[in-house]
């Protein structure tokens, strides 16, 4: 039989979708050999490789609004608005163990040098720095800082990370990217932040900082995807028409896991297909 790999794309919340997908594989009991994650992506497939991802989701369908600014600290926006304190001390309550040597299926999170502009595969030393350094959305959370050097979101110089899952050595790769409908939405239909949350910060009137800097990577990132598509092909690319989730609401997470739970499972004997001729 041939090896899988999954190509976890970025997307703030949407990619609580990535758990549901995952759900419908494991369900199907389809192995998982090969794991790249993209910001989102990378802290989703990071904690299925070295945690639980059923704790990862019954923490998520239980949370709330406020529940996630908990976990974002404001800083004085010199590099960005947030800091990363609380959102790594996250990472490393959910993983079991903190060392890429300690897992079973292979995993890359994807990470950019901010000096050089380089793409960046991080496989080695500590999982949980591997994802805050592929999940500092420019702008938004400040960069990660390794010696000297300092890293951002993967999204920056691939945000579907096909060739990533390939060069680890799968022979059929499923893509999940998140942002192609999401950014082709029209803008006045976009989810509003409500009041007493984010608007006391930033403002309640559509967009606000947040907006912008959200918007604008995003449309980055599905322009870079559609280059980089022309070049790697995945054998199933699984596009969702996600509903109008912004990059904080994580409080929609069971809509998107059972979406990416649905979605993955009308995909199950095209997959078996695959992997066994």
């Amino acid at each position: 039989m041939k090896t899988l790999g999954l190509a976890l794309g970025g997307g703030g919340a949407r990619g609580c979708f990535h758990i549901g997908a995952i759900k419908a594989l494991d369900e199907a009991n389809i192995t998982i050999n090969y794991i790249a994650g993209t910001s989102i992506g990378a802290f989703i497939g990071g904690i299925y490789v070295a945690g639980d991802i059923h704790e990862l989701e019954n923490y998520l369908i239980k949370i709330k609004w406020r529940d996630v600014l908990k976990h974002f600290d404001p800083v004085l926006p010199r590099n960005g608005l947030f800091g990363g304190k609380k959102v790594m001390k996250l990472i490393k309550s959910l993983l079991h163990y903190d060392n890429f040597k300690k897992t079973k299926i292979p995993f890359i999170a994807v990470t950019t040098n901010l000096a050089n502009g380089k793409e960046v595969h991080l496989s080695k030393g500590k999982i949980s720095d591997a994802i805050r350094a592929s999940i500092a959305i420019p702008g938004i959370i400040t960069p990660f800082k390794k010696g000297k050097q300092y890293f951002v979101d993967g999204g920056v110089v691939n945000p579907l990370p096909i060739n990533v899952v390939q060069k680890m050595g799968a022979d059929i790769v499923i893509a999940i990217d998140l942002n192609h409908y999401f950014i082709r939405e029209e803008l006045n239909k976009r989810y509003k932040t409500p009041k007493g949350t984010l608007s006391k910060i930033f403002g309640s009137s559509w967009p606000n900082i947040t907006n912008v800097l959200e918007n604008s990577f995003f449309l980055m990132e599905d322009k870079l995807a559609e280059k980089n598509l022309e070049i790697y092909k995945a054998d199933i690319l699984v596009r969702p028409m996600l509903r109008p989730t912004s990059i904080f609401d994580f409080h929609h997470a069971k809509q998107l896991i059972d979406e990416g739970y649905e979605v993955t499972k009308k995909q199950i004997l095209a997959i078996k297909k695959l992997l066994n001729t």
